[in-house]
């Protein structure tokens, strides 16, 4: 993304931009340096930002609200700091588990939870929970129904997830 990318997206004064993978090719000072820009003009324009990227690490630092999506389903959606702190889907947790820590130590000693099975094709998906194929709570009733999206009621309002057995990561072994 480069400067006169930017401007001419903001010429028509727009209310929402989408920034598809805006930092994806880029290098870590780089990316800060494009994030820094969407956010300073995200606040002096009042502008929605609609951001879709893979890397979750880049997220963090400009989402209020994340909504993660596998093959095209959603699995989890929640304010960004609430979805940080308590994800409750295990596709959510594998992926947080993999974004890397700058600090050497905490990333040695850091469980990552790898997904085991078959990668279902996006072409044929699964029936039921189309994540079920590599869930590690995957049970006879996700692959017989879709997860509905919902919430915990002792979790925020906007913390909503699709799983049949949603729960801290340390549950996440065998339901």
């Amino acid at each position: 993304m480069h400067e006169d990318t930017v401007a001419r997206a903001l010429i028509v004064r727009p209310k929402l931009i989408i920034c598809d993978e805006p930092v994806s090719a880029l290098d870590v000072s780089i990316q800060a340096q494009v994030i820094n820009l969407l956010m300073e003009l995200q606040r002096e324009l009042g502008l929605a930002l609609l951001f879709i990227v893979h890397e979750l690490s880049v997220v963090k630092h400009i989402s209020t609200r994340i909504m993660l999506l596998y093959l095209g389903r959603v699995m989890e959606v929640a304010p960004s700091e609430e979805l940080y702190a308590l994800p409750q889907h295990p596709y959510t947790q594998a992926l947080l588990s993999a974004v890397p820590i700058p600090d050497p130590e905490i990333e040695r000693s850091k469980k990552a939870l790898p997904l085991d099975g078959d990668l279902p094709s996006p072409l044929d998906p699964p029936s039921g929970c189309v994540f079920r194929t590599l869930c590690p709570r995957a049970t006879a009733v996700c692959a017989e129904e879709v997860p509905p999206i919902r919430h915990d009621p002792n979790m925020g309002s906007q913390h909503r997830f699709a799983c049949h057995h949603p729960g801290p990561a340390e549950e996440a072994v065998n339901v």
